[in-house]
């Protein structure tokens, strides 16, 4: 815990830059009042905003790239139902697997 010189006025509690700017990059900070100590510390991240500043650094180190074509349109349940029976050639995916590995017997 470091000490430092505050004050108090009717703007809110002042507390050297140098300070904020040793932390990194700090948007908000929290006071907690203590009967023998103020304590300012960076606000606790939400969730949401602690995974786009992970997804953030994982893009900058290049662990991320954003895809070139388009996210795939959402299909209803009847159309995948459709599509399920025409690609499997109306058998069900167990009895496909099991023609595929008589081949290999």
């Amino acid at each position: 815990m470091t000490m430092i010189a505050r004050r108090v006025t009717q703007r809110g509690v002042l507390i050297p830059r140098a300070l904020i700017r040793a932390w990194g990059n700090v948007q908000e900070v929290e006071i907690e009042q203590r009967p023998d100590a103020v304590v300012v510390k960076p606000k606790a991240a939400r969730a949401g905003d602690l995974r786009d500043q992970v997804v953030s650094k994982m893009k900058a180190a290049g662990l991320i790239e954003e895809l070139p074509w388009p996210q795939p349109v959402c299909v209803s349940v009847e159309d995948r139902a459709c599509l399920a029976e025409t690609l499997s050639r109306g058998k069900s995916l167990s009895e496909i697997i099991m023609e595929d590995r008589e081949e290999y017997a």
